[in-house]
């Protein structure tokens, strides 16, 4: 199973939104988002995309699937936000699909660190930039893509 974990892109400031759960993307956000799928399209396809419910993320997750030309639902899963689940339970989806899927997983910073970290077995993983990403591949880490410079890196040192 691959496994890629997504930290949403670039949002309004809190100051200038309802609430947390309500900020969304900026214009730069969107564009970062874009640019990112391209270049995650490039090595992946992904098959299931599950996403935290906030407004950040489920956006992230529809320019992921809309650059993808992905056809599948976009599937909201509460515990992919910090304020709604343990890892254990965000991660319970992948109990759902075969060994053969690519699975994406919006969420939020410090948890994508924790996702990223438990499914490859590092204990110390490097900061997810907003619209970065890791892939874990049969439990080991593969790359990290940093969105600015868009490059992949496939050591864990450094942040």
């Amino acid at each position: 199973m691959k496994v890629l974990v997504i930290r949403h892109s670039l949002a309004v400031d809190p100051y200038d939104a309802p609430s947390d759960e309500l900020r969304w993307l900026t214009d730069e956000g969107r564009r970062r988002m874009r640019a990112v799928s391209e270049e995650l399209l490039r090595h992946l396809r992904p098959t299931v995309l599950f996403t935290s419910p906030l407004t950040r993320a489920v956006q992230t997750a529809e320019i992921f699937a809309s650059v993808a030309a992905f056809d599948g639902p976009v599937i909201v899963h509460p515990p992919l936000a910090a304020e709604y689940g343990t890892t254990a339970q965000a991660l319970s989806v992948l109990e759902r699909v075969g060994d053969a899927a690519t699975v994406v997983l919006v969420s939020h910073a410090p948890k994508v660190r924790v996702l990223a970290g438990h499914l490859c077995g590092e204990p110390r993983m490097p900061s997810f930039r907003t619209a970065g990403s890791c892939l874990v591949e049969d439990g080991e880490f593969r790359w990290m893509l940093d969105p600015e410079p868009l490059r992949l890196r496939t050591d864990l040192d450094g942040d």
